[in-house]
């Protein structure tokens, strides 16, 4: 019987919860010989993505792809973690910080499917919305 990605992906993640650095490393190990022997080896990176989601949903952990003008600062990091934790009662923020020059000014930020569009060109797109109506 063969497995599904989202089964492999619980049954890690049930082998891995609780365990030191060290055993969830042993873990792993065992598990991509698991894959292997069992000819599906080319699921791991799938497993392994899903791993990361569940993993993060039952430690509270909050990915978030944040997209501006320029590199953020450390304030501006600390004042978008402190905005995540609260609006998704999370126990850990991760910021991955994306530049792109093409943004005029103004933050989007990406947590999962859900986007939050605080850009300048939003805004803009917004007023002359309201101003047409």
């Amino acid at each position: 019987m063969r497995l599904s990605v989202n089964q492999y992906a619980k049954a890690l993640y049930e082998a891995a919860k609780d365990k030191s650095q060290s055993e969830i490393d042993l873990v792993v190990t065992n598990f991509l010989k698991l894959l292997q022997k069992n000819g599906q080896i080319k699921l791991a990176k799938k497993v392994s993505e899903k791993f990361s989601a569940i993993w993060n949903k039952e430690q509270g952990v909050v990915e978030a792809e944040v997209v501006t003008r320029y590199k953020l600062q450390d304030t501006m990091t600390k004042e978008i973690e402190k905005f995540i934790k609260y609006k998704y009662s999370a126990n850990e923020v991760v910021i991955k910080n994306v530049v792109d020059e093409k943004i005029q000014g103004g933050v989007i930020i990406r947590i999962g499917d859900e986007l939050l569009d605080t850009s300048v060109a939003r805004k803009l797109a917004e007023l002359k919305s309201s101003l047409m109506a």
